[in-house]
């Protein structure tokens, strides 16, 4: 028997095969999937999805921003964007988080509450950052 694991982004590019194993690094922590595991959810801020398929091959992809939906048959992962190591833009993601940190040094104190929001968005800039090496 094997795992339905499908990975759709909002970029347009999908995934979807069957596996034997599969491993989500989740913002709780990587998660490792054989059949009929327990159902669950997950967020993932920017992780990397490993695999071992149903012939064999290994395979690695990186997720940005979104969930996982983890079914006793199935992983599902709705994510922003599907990319490889080699198609981060790691410049252009150090020019976002200074916009966002020059957002934040901006926030009045009314604007505080945003504060935490604008810190996640520069967390996940970074993590990505991290994985493209």
């Amino acid at each position: 028997m094997a795992i339905e694991l499908s990975i759709a982004s909002l970029t347009g590019k999908h995934i979807s095969l069957e596996v034997e194993e599969v491993y989500v690094e989740t913002d709780d922590g990587v998660v490792g999937v054989l059949e009929r595991h327990q159902p669950e959810f997950y967020s993932v801020g920017a992780g990397v999805v490993t695999y071992r398929d149903v012939e064999g091959n290994e395979g690695k992809t990186i997720v940005y921003d979104g969930f996982v939906q983890i079914e006793p048959d199935a992983v599902r992962i709705a994510v922003r964007d599907i990319m490889k190591a080699s198609e981060i833009d790691v410049e252009k993601l150090k020019s976002e988080i200074e916009t966002l940190r020059s957002r934040m040094e901006s926030l009045t104190e009314e604007e505080y509450e945003k504060a935490s929001e604008i810190e996640r968005e520069i967390e996940k800039r970074e993590s990505l950052i991290s994985k493209a090496s």
